[in-house]
């Protein structure tokens, strides 16, 4: 096996030295993008980060917040991220909340991880004033953003704007509290909840050791250049840790999407050259530029042109950002790379938008590995493999314990980037270990002999049949979405019988109902029924797929794009 290269990189101490590195190296230059009042667009430099950072964090130690725990709630935006900084460079624990979230169940976060202080946007400070009646702990609110408010804000509740002023002029006084602030980079800095498809929330406990060892990781393998969107929630790592860390070292600016439902339209306005996603987005592209390409009747069209260039490039010559411009223009016309984790990409996908110019990189990563563990390199000396999702992160290390008889086993992790533990909770986080300190990811799948991972399926969702076989229902997933491309979601599951045995596989759909109505096809369950049957006929008969169901909304998800498969049966079975 040849020796592997990546990008240089350099590893910092703490998120400190990378909020300082930014400003030195790159002072003048636009860290952030948003939408302020009447869609005006803000903008604010990598100066500007580390300044309002300095100034906030010297005020919330003035008002008696060291060593605090303190929550973070809101929408992406500039404002949220000088919080999240100031709060883990020195003043104490962070706690990114997801703001889909009902208040009582804020509340009981809240509650868990001992927080004393809530930092909000003007968007959250009223669930923020029903929080306060069964949090009665918390002694300050803070409101990033009150300019944007609606509604007049109580006031006992903090300006984010007002507070940093004051900081600036406790800096210019002399004070270095925050500062000189010592951050010990093996203590917890950070408490993030898991938002996982099942069970209860846990709080996943991160040190800067964590966190900077993901930077690194990520710069060693991936390089993006220029401008991004952000389009996924930031309280999660894998958009706070690999996207908004990653692009303050690298010195790229961060345009904030301010709604799901003008995720295209912001692209095409922010032009930029990259971005990070869950496999939804680019499945959401790929099918609109398919359905346009259809209308249009320009499918011939397409097909010939990615014929063409792809034999051009055999000798490199590269025309594809010219052959197919009219569909980068949807993008804002700069759009080079795209990295996405959450799950496997298909093949197809993959090759689709590599023929007509965009890099699709796959990557692998759980909340409690800060979240990285692996991803493909974004240069062309390797070769992306199909089906994997990526080599394992420098730093990193990956085992595969209880093999199967296809080599197919628990997925076990390593490394700076694996958690502290789980908050207050001594007996989830010894059953997140083994006995030799290794963490279990709860995933399955197998690594081959050049240290590529491959992802057969998280262990909780496996079935398991009377027989003594094991299907994996991602497996059966891909095979579907990757042959019937109308199909918008799909979840395989099995139905348990009265013997508590997983005894017949079945599958649901969510297919766009004017998709049936275009097609004229009034019985959707028949016709999927016979559209599976084509399918079983590639499938080893114990694999195959007994029923079929078909719902006509789109299935819940959490904030990060995951369906919630526990709810699908219970929800289908009466359809």
């Amino acid at each position: 096996m040849a020796k592997r290269k990546y990008f240089p990189a350099e590893r910092l101490r703490d998120l400190r030295e990378l909020i300082r590195r930014a400003d030195r190296n790159y002072g003048s230059t636009i860290a952030y993008k948003q939408f302020g009042p009447k869609r005006v667009v803000e903008e604010y430099t990598f100066g500007d980060l580390n300044n309002d950072m300095n100034a906030f964090g010297t005020q919330l130690i003035n008002m008696g917040l060291k060593d605090a725990h303190i929550a973070l709630l809101g929408e992406s935006r500039y404002e949220w991220v000088i919080s999240y900084l100031s709060v883990l460079n020195g003043v104490g624990v962070g706690v990114p909340l997801d703001k889909e979230l009902l208040a009582p169940d804020l509340s009981m976060l809240i509650n868990k991880s001992e927080c004393t202080a809530i930092i909000c946007t003007a968007a959250y400070a009223k669930i923020t004033e029903e929080i306060l009646e069964t949090s009665p702990q918390v002694k300050a609110v803070i409101v990033m953003d009150p300019r944007n408010a609606r509604t007049e804000l109580p006031e006992s509740f903090y300006s984010l704007q007002e507070l940093i002023e004051r900081g600036k002029a406790l800096v210019a006084e002399g004070d270095t509290s925050y500062i000189d602030a010592y951050i010990d980079i093996n203590k917890m800095t950070e408490i993030v909840f898991t938002s996982g498809t099942t069970g209860a929330n846990k709080g996943v406990m991160l040190s800067h050791n964590n966190l900077v060892s993901v930077v690194y990781s990520c710069m060693r393998l991936i390089r993006p250049g220029g401008m991004s969107v952000s389009v996924l929630p930031i309280h999660h790592t894998y958009e706070c840790s690999c996207h908004i860390l990653g692009s303050i070292y690298c010195g790229n600016t961060v345009c904030f999407n301010d709604s799901l439902k003008r995720v295209m339209p912001n692209i095409a306005f922010f032009q930029p050259k990259f971005s990070i996603m869950v496999p939804m987005f680019p499945e959401a592209m790929y099918r609109a530029i398919k359905k346009q390409t259809q209308q249009s009747k320009l499918e011939h069209h397409i097909a010939y042109g990615i014929k063409a260039s792809n034999i051009l490039r055999k000798f490199g010559i590269d025309r594809r950002r010219y052959f197919f411009k009219p569909i980068h223009d949807k993008f804002g016309g700069n759009l080079e790379q795209i990295v996405c984790g959450g799950a496997p990409l298909r093949r197809d996908l993959i090759e689709f938008f590599d023929n007509i110019g965009i890099n699709l990189i796959n990557g692998y990563g759980i909340t409690e590995c800060a979240p990285l563990v692996s991803a493909h390199i974004s240069f062309d000396v390797h070769k992306k493999k199909f089906g994997s999702v990526g080599h394992v992160v420098p730093g990193c290390t990956v085992r595969i314990s209880n093999k199967d008889s296809d080599g197919i086993g628990d997925i076990e992790v390593k490394g700076d980037n694996v958690m502290l533990g789980y908050y207050k909770d001594e007996a989830a986080t010894k059953a997140s270990f083994t006995e030799d300190g290794w963490f279990i990811t709860g995933d399955r799948g197998h690594l081959d002999r050049d240290g590529y991972l491959y992802l057969s399926g998280r262990e909780k969702n496996l079935i398991i049949l009377p027989n003594g076989k094991n299907v994996h229902p991602e497996e059966l997933e891909e095979i579907i979405t990757s042959k019937l491309s109308y199909v918008e979601e799909v979840v395989v599951f099995a139905h348990t019988d009265e013997k508590g045995e997983q005894s017949q596989i079945c599958a649901a759909f969510y297919i766009d109902p004017q998709w049936f109505a275009e097609k004229n096809i009034a019985d959707s369950k028949a016709f999927m029924r016979e559209e599976i049957h084509k399918i079983n006929d590639l499938l080893p008969r114990y694999k195959q797929i007994a029923d079929v169901y078909v719902v006509t909304s789109e299935f819940e998800k959490t904030t990060t794009k995951k369906i919630k498969r526990q709810l699908v049966e219970g929800r289908v079975i009466n359809v």
